[in-house]
């Protein structure tokens, strides 16, 4: 069986173009940073809110996790962090971030996210800060950027 020079060329072009199709499909670099801090803006709102619409900004997978700042609290997949979501509403203070500096990096239909700045607990008795840090890890799946790890951490003031 021969090759000829049109076989190679049309598979090499075929190679091209697939190798290709992860970054056509990815949003450009600018508009995706901005998404990405859109991920991050909206899963503040939700959880200040004590919204259960955030499960819908987790990849539903069973390798997506949450890993908060107290000890042992890790979440893998839908269910569990159902239920950390869940739990952590039920607490007496709401919770949100304020954010003093946040970095974002992407690489086509991945984000990784670096947030420093406090934590805000709100309860009846007025609110309550302290250092927080978070890293991430966002997917871009159906036109939104969705957290496929979250990890949170009270780093020494």
């Amino acid at each position: 069986m021969s090759v000829s020079n049109r076989d190679l060329a049309a598979g090499a072009a075929l190679l091209l173009v697939g190798s290709l199709a992860p970054l056509v499909a990815a949003p450009p670099q600018r508009v995706a940073e901005r998404g990405v801090r859109r991920a991050l803006i909206r899963l503040n709102e939700l959880v200040g809110r004590r919204d259960r619409a955030v499960l819908d900004d987790f990849v539903p997978a069973a390798d997506t996790m949450l890993i908060s700042s107290q000890s042992g609290e890790i979440a893998r997949g839908p269910s569990e962090i159902g239920a950390y979501i869940d739990r952590l509403y039920a607490q007496p203070e709401a919770v949100s971030w304020a954010w003093r500096r946040v970095e974002v990096s992407v690489r086509g239909e991945i984000a990784w996210v670096i947030a420093d700045g406090e934590i805000v607990f709100h309860g009846d008795e007025g609110d309550r800060r302290a250092p927080y840090r978070l890293t991430g890890v966002l997917e871009h799946r159906l036109d939104r950027w969705r957290w496929r790890l979250f990890h949170g951490s009270q780093p020494a003031a």
